[in-house]
């Protein structure tokens, strides 16, 4: 299926929460039509991988796990009711328990970090050994807080806000910045959400960030200033965010070129 971004470029007005919930429901149509034909095809891969044993990279490798781990987004859309969300819990859990490499992994994190219900403890299981392993490492952790970043909650935004005050993030990192809050304004759905509340978390962030490292938060700022391309509603929101900005004292030289360039008709 095609992305959000790709879908919402044929929209005169876009409407990510609309975006979200129609793909989404294609995705879990298509999932439980052709249910059976995918379970299997992602065990005969599975159990093919895990009969060889040895990692290998050439093509058709490549292309195998790249299969699968599509195979297991579609698998994974279906968790309406307790047992189907056990279920995907389940099959996400057994992905990522026998990764045998990195983009395995963060396929199966992927989709155990959406998930909620009778999945959350399966995904709060993962997110936590995830961390563990990382042991430190910089790169994994900015993983680690993308992907959450990223998930299809209806809290996302409390999350992200929690993960601000985490240990490990630090608004002097730009790369820490970048995996958590770049990623959030890409989590279209709830960064758009018609409140407002996902413009205002930017803005108090933005505000924090100039005084720290003025490139990045005008490179960040970016995310509010295609208002134009949302409904009434929507683009008043993030003009009332863009107007605090622009009137702040001091702002940086960077961020003022962003935020009033935003700001003109």
């Amino acid at each position: 299926l095609p992305g959000e971004s790709t879908l919402s470029e044929d929209m005169d007005i876009v409407d990510p929460v609309a975006i979200r919930k129609a793909r989404g429901a294609v995705k879990q149509d298509i999932a439980r039509k052709f249910q059976e034909e995918i379970q299997e095809l992602y065990n005969e891969l599975t159990t093919d991988m895990e009969s060889n044993g040895e990692f290998k990279v050439d093509a058709t490798s490549v292309g195998r796990r790249r299969l699968r781990n599509v195979l297991l987004e579609y698998l994974c859309s279906i968790r309406e009711t307790p047992e189907e969300q056990k279920t995907a819990a389940a099959i996400a859990t057994n992905h990522f328990d026998n990764a045998s490499g990195m983009t395995d992994k963060m396929a199966a994190l992927n989709a155990l970090a959406s998930m909620d219900g009778e999945g959350a403890d399966a995904r709060d299981a993962a997110l936590q050994k995830f961390y563990d392993d990382a042991n430190g490492d910089a790169l994994v952790l900015n993983k680690w807080f993308s992907v959450q970043a990223l998930a299809d909650l209806p809290d996302v935004l409390d999350r992200v806000k929690a993960l601000t005050k985490h240990p490990d993030f630090t608004l002097t990192n730009p790369n820490r910045c970048r995996s958590l809050i770049s990623a959030f304004t890409m989590n279209a759905a709830p960064y758009h959400d018609e409140t407002g509340a996902g413009y205002q978390f930017l803005g108090e962030i933005l505000a924090e960030l100039d005084k720290l490292n003025p490139q990045i938060s005008a490179r960040i700022a970016g995310a509010l200033i295609q208002w134009r391309r949302y409904d009434e509603k929507r683009g008043a929101l993030m003009k009332e965010e863009l107007k605090k900005l622009v009137d702040m004292k001091p702002i940086s030289d960077d961020m003022f070129e962003v935020v009033n360039r935003g700001l003109k008709d």
